[in-house]
């Protein structure tokens, strides 16, 4: 019974002894030291490179070292990679450039011929493979191809939705204008 008393004592002790009549608000405290500045939004970089031939010679491939186009890839970054197409018409005098994301596939006379690419946080190598005869094609295949390399956070698909399939959805979504592309001339 004296245990239970004890119990039952402390228990309306604590109860009591924090009630919320604890007196008047004090003042608020300073304010706190400024945080470092955020990002502010999607961050993404596009570059073009034109003028890169897939010969016999460098095996139809071509490697891109992103540091020595003054590029930083992180490890989380997703790299995507579009080959030049063609043109569409003109808006503004200029000439629309349609742009297809790798790999992709075209079918010629004696095969096919794909185009693909591999990268790393340190490099993209873009490639051609496919059962067609690369050193008979026609040079619109291999020579002064344009490549435009766009590289965005890990999860810029998951959080924006874009099409990354879409060369224009993915430069919308990331608000890039045309004049924002880094343009590098391939040396032969």
């Amino acid at each position: 019974m004296k245990k239970i008393f004890s119990i039952l004592f402390m228990t309306t002790f604590l109860f009591t002894a924090c009630s919320s009549n604890d007196g008047e608000r004090g003042p608020q405290g300073p304010e706190g030291p400024q945080g470092p500045a955020g990002e502010d939004g999607l961050i993404g970089t596009t570059i073009e490179f034109e003028g890169i031939d897939f010969t016999e010679g460098n095996d139809y491939s071509a490697l891109i070292n992103f540091d020595d186009n003054g590029v930083e890839v992180f490890e989380s970054d997703a790299v995507l990679v579009y080959l030049k197409d063609g043109e569409d018409g003109t808006a503004d005098g200029l000439p629309v450039e349609v742009f297809r994301q790798l790999p992709q596939t075209y079918y010629v006379e004696d095969g096919e011929v794909q185009y693909n690419f591999d990268f790393t946080f340190f490099d993209v190598r873009i490639f051609m493979n496919g059962t067609a005869d690369f050193s008979a094609l026609d040079p619109a295949f291999t020579e002064d191809q344009v490549i435009r390399i766009v590289i965005v956070p890990a999860d810029f698909a998951e959080t924006t939705g874009v099409d990354v399939a879409s060369y224009k959805a993915v430069m919308n979504a990331l608000d890039l204008k045309e004049s924002d592309v880094k343009k590098v001339k391939m040396t032969k």
